[in-house]
């Protein structure tokens, strides 16, 4: 086999594990440079594998404040509020009357909820890696309305990690890529 065509095929197989898959909405009618500080709320679990979700709120909270994109009300302070203003478990599920409390409460434009919909460790052969799907959504507490929402997924899998016997990618570095994936379609607004 010609030599160019190899280098054009090693190149094809490692760059085929790297592919963004995700979809997002921004409204069109407002922007959202008026968004200076916001809630996280817990995020929903709709996978087997317990704490995810709160993984992945810590590190949501994490890259949103790296990045500067907005102050971020502190965990505990917003976990004392929702649990005295909501009697049942469903934390992150709030309706327009606690959302308004809580940006008074707060002095916040919008909060953020989502979920973490599918987290599984992909075996093949004996090479392993993550696969994790996360969706999430901005909502403006004055108007009710959904601003921004974004669905990503991500996993660990590297061609040439296989082919070499490489390490696949562990879950904390594939969420913050997929978290970091997710943010950037704000910055796309």
């Amino acid at each position: 086999m010609n030599y160019a065509i190899r280098l054009l095929l090693i190149a094809v197989l490692l760059c085929a594990g790297c592919a963004k898959t995700g979809h997002h909405y921004t409204d069109p009618a407002v922007g959202l440079g008026y968004i200076k500080k916001i809630a996280i709320l817990p995020l929903e679990n709709f996978t087997a594998r317990k704490g995810i979700e709160e993984r992945s709120r810590e590190l949501l909270t994490t890259r949103i404040l790296g990045h500067g994109l907005y102050e971020v009300v502190e965990k505990g302070e917003l976990h004392r509020f929702l649990r005295d203003e909501i009697r049942s478990n469903e934390k992150e599920l709030i309706d327009q009357r606690v959302a308004k409390r809580m940006a008074r409460e707060f002095n916040i434009e919008a909060y953020i909820a989502g979920s973490v919909d599918e987290f599984t460790e992909v075996r093949n052969g004996s090479y392993t890696y993550p696969e994790i799907a996360i969706s999430l959504r901005m909502v403006d507490i004055k108007t009710g309305n959904v601003v921004w929402k974004a669905s990503h997924h991500a996993n660990g899998y590297s061609t040439a990690g296989r082919l070499f016997g490489l390490t696949a990618e562990d879950t904390n570095s594939v969420l913050f890529r997929l978290i970091d994936d997710l943010l950037a379609t704000l910055s796309e607004s």
